[in-house]
């Protein structure tokens, strides 16, 4: 069966898509942060620790883990609640980049050669990436739509380098605790549908050859 490293994987859609693939029979290293509880993420995966900000942690993770059918890039964070490019101080600014952007796409550069023949790189993207559907205003979204707008740009020149495949995946507005902001809003669907529909859309498109941009229920998002 494949195997995947799930890169953020100690809680949310990170640990539910660990689970969801054990239980299918993928083979599966999910990696957390130095320090944080990974009980539920040991029942169904290999630990290995990793924070995507630190290049110091790259070389020892490298020495952890072996090949891999996928990797998934999840790790992520809203920013600060007021999200926006007014208000937002050059440390909010950086924080958020170097967690949604910069981090995870130098650590797949570093990672690159842990693809098995044939193997596939997806990172967790969102619709609120795609320029085309920016078309609500006043939603107060700017630091975290310019992230992953980002993150979509550098996985695509990482595709571009390499003609691997490479998928940017929007899960859903799932329920999860940065989904919902720690419980002030309403998702819109479960964290088991959004792996479940994630799942469904890694084994449909692995080894395609081309970047593509989808959400959990393998629809094309436009760019």
């Amino acid at each position: 069966m494949p195997s995947i490293l799930i890169i953020g994987a100690e809680r949310g859609l990170g640990l539910g898509l660990a689970q969801t693939l054990h239980a299918q029979g993928w083979q599966v290293t999910g990696t957390a942060r130095y320090g944080a509880d990974t009980s539920s993420l040991g029942k169904v995966a290999k630990v290995a620790h990793v924070d995507v900000t630190r290049a110091d942690e790259i070389a020892p993770l490298r020495a952890a883990i072996g090949t891999f059918d996928v990797i998934f890039l999840v790790a992520g964070v809203y920013g600060p609640l007021h999200n926006s490019v007014v208000e937002a101080t050059e440390d909010e600014l950086s924080d958020i980049m170097m967690t949604n952007c910069f981090g995870p796409i130098r650590l797949a550069r570093h990672l690159l050669d842990r693809l098995n023949e044939g193997g596939t790189l997806a990172v967790m993207s969102s619709h609120r990436a795609s320029i085309a559907m920016n078309t609500e205003p006043g939603l107060k979204l700017d630091l975290y739509r310019a992230s992953k707008v980002a993150l979509n740009m550098l996985a695509r020149t990482i595709h571009a380098d390499t003609g691997l495949t490479v998928l940017s995946i929007h899960p859903g507005w799932a329920a999860t605790a940065m989904g919902t902001l720690d419980g002030t809003v309403a998702a819109e669907i479960s964290v088991e549908e959004s792996v479940a529909g994630m799942a469904e859309v890694l084994k449909a498109n692995m080894g395609c050859r081309e970047h593509r941009y989808l959400d959990w229920r393998g629809n094309t998002l436009p760019w």
